[in-house]
């Protein structure tokens, strides 16, 4: 078997072998195009807010007003909603912080006809609260809405009453004796008297607002709280002015004989700061200064002069301006008033109401206190030493008798157009009594109507009374202030009426009263006894309370 099968196999024709199949070919690499771009639509950049401030809506209009320049200013937006305040807030403070922007003081204050000074600080709490069983409080919307987030709420204490401010004064008058009122600082006039509050006075330039409860403050917060600038207040000492006039000063007879006995400033030394504490200390001195004065005596009857040694009391109270309207500035011949003259210019003493020709006694004085502009014009209606064209002496009123005012009436009218705050002082006739007489009372409205804000009598040995209108304040006789050794008490009571300026405008009167004591020396009253004093010359001018 074996071999059939090798025979077999040795006897076939071989088998051609198969080509191989030929592969295809490999494809080819196809060519890579350029990307074509895709247009794709922006996404839009959010346009940013602007940074915006919320304001207290119970800050005062004018408040208000104020605060919304300085946040316009400051590039921010106003907005209503105060959780959309991003950049500022302001708010009113409950309590006392570094970052307080606006101040708005509250007057608290009584029609001019009331005789008391001011209250305790619990007494204005409570009268703020209707708790008081006596006394009213006016106010109007805005003061209440300011007041109550520090003070509360009054509710509805019936003491506590809503009116207009228009009609604030009337209402408050309407309202009784013991009616009271509150209203911004910088809106008070002459027809108010401030009210002191515990021991702080609004009309003292260094009054303590900390202690006192009407005072409304804005505390500014959020990353551009820095941006508003300087605060901004209603009461800001370095925009007032305060002047301190006062009545004869004449230091002779019974007033330079204490003066030597107890020192040369020893008359002044209780009412001193009354003084001192003024922009501008006026003094009214009848007496020139002479080296031969004699020696004082009680007794010298009324030719007066004044040994230079008695200048030292007019430098410790700080004097500035001297009145020159006196009548007694001759009484050792003109020369003496030459050379005194003289002597207040070489102190800086400023002069007016006389000088060294009739021209220069009738030029007004005039003076720019922390941007407020005051003028001092003054005459003498009694007509003693007189200037003239070449003799030194005290101004004439008028021209044709000392019965006119024609000489400075133009002058007071002018610089009141100028927008001068004129201050018109007369050495007037001598009336020992309270009440001015009817010619009196025309003459210094005659100054009043020219546009002098405030008449000071300077002539008045013997206290008198006022007179109070929205056009200014006349105060008829002042009293003798460094002179006090006549007869009665109406020599020895006297005012220094501290007048107060602010932007321009006028406040009005701090009226300070004292009671010349060893013939020399002014000395403070006591509240009861100036409450006593006040009321009577308040019934003698007319006010009825």
């Amino acid at each position: 078997m074996l071999a059939l099968v090798v025979a077999v196999a040795g006897c076939a024709t071989p088998s051609p072998v198969p080509s191989p199949t030929p592969l295809p070919p490999p494809a080819a690499t196809p060519t890579r195009s350029a990307p074509v771009a895709t247009a794709t639509a922006p996404v839009p950049t959010p346009t940013p807010l602007p940074p915006r401030a919320w304001l207290d809506p119970r800050l005062p209009p004018t408040l208000q007003a104020t605060l919304s320049e300085r946040v316009r200013a400051a590039a921010l937006t106003p907005t209503a909603n105060t959780q959309d305040a991003d950049a500022l807030r302001l708010t009113i403070a409950t309590t006392l912080t570094a970052s307080i922007v606006a101040t708005e003081v509250f007057a608290l204050a009584a029609p001019f006809l009331t005789a008391i000074d001011g209250l305790s600080a619990g007494e204005a709490r409570d009268m703020w609260l209707g708790r008081s069983p006596t006394r009213t409080l006016l106010l109007d919307t805005d003061v209440l809405a300011a007041l109550t987030p520090t003070l509360g709420s009054p509710g509805a204490a019936p003491r506590v009453r809503l009116t207009e401010r228009a009609q604030l004064l009337t209402a408050t008058l309407a309202a009784g004796a013991n009616a009271f009122a509150l209203l911004p600082f910088d809106m008070l006039d002459v027809r108010w008297r401030l009210m002191t509050v515990g021991t702080t006075n609004l009309f003292e330039r260094s009054a303590d607002l900390t202690a006192y409860p009407f005072v409304l403050r804005v505390v500014a917060s959020g990353p551009a709280a820095g941006r508003l600038g300087a605060p901004i207040s209603n009461r800001d000492p370095a925009r007032m002015a305060v002047v301190a006039m006062t009545g004869v000063t004449a230091l002779v007879r019974g007033t330079a004989v204490q003066m030597v006995a107890h020192g040369e400033t020893w008359p002044g030394e209780k009412i001193r700061s009354w003084l001192r504490d003024a922009d501008i200390a006026h003094i009214s001195n009848e007496v020139s200064f002479n080296e031969a004065c004699p020696a004082p005596n009680w007794y010298e009857g009324t030719v007066f002069c004044s040994q230079p040694a008695r200048l030292a009391l007019l430098k410790d109270v700080g004097t500035d301006v001297i009145e020159l309207t006196g009548n007694h500035l001759w009484d050792y011949g003109w020369r003496a008033l030459s050379t005194t003259l003289t002597t207040y210019e070489s102190l800086g003493w400023r002069t007016f109401g006389g000088g060294r020709t009739v021209t220069e006694s009738l030029k007004p004085l005039t003076m720019t206190v922390n941007g407020n502009r005051i003028a001092f014009v003054g005459c003498n209606y009694f007509g003693a030493n007189w200037a003239t064209d070449v003799l030194p002496g005290s101004a004439r009123c008028g021209s044709k008798s000392p019965y006119q005012f024609d000489l400075i009436t133009p002058t007071i009218r002018s610089l009141s157009a100028q927008g001068y705050l004129v201050i018109a002082t007369v050495q007037y006739a001598e009336d020992y009594q309270y009440a001015p007489t009817p010619q009196q009372v025309r003459d210094f409205g005659l100054l009043r109507d020219a546009g002098a804000i405030v008449v000071n009598g300077s002539q008045g040995h013997h206290v008198q009374g006022f007179d109070v209108s929205r056009r200014g304040f006349i105060h008829y006789g002042v009293g003798n202030l460094f002179f006090g050794d006549q007869e009665g008490a109406g020599t020895h009571q006297t005012f220094v009426d501290r007048h107060v300026f602010m932007d321009g405008r006028y406040l009005g009167v701090d009226l300070r009263a004292a009671f010349i004591e060893n013939a020399a020396q002014p000395v403070p009253m006591t509240p009861a006894a100036k409450q006593a004093l006040l009321t009577l010359l308040f019934r003698v001018s007319g006010f009825s309370p």
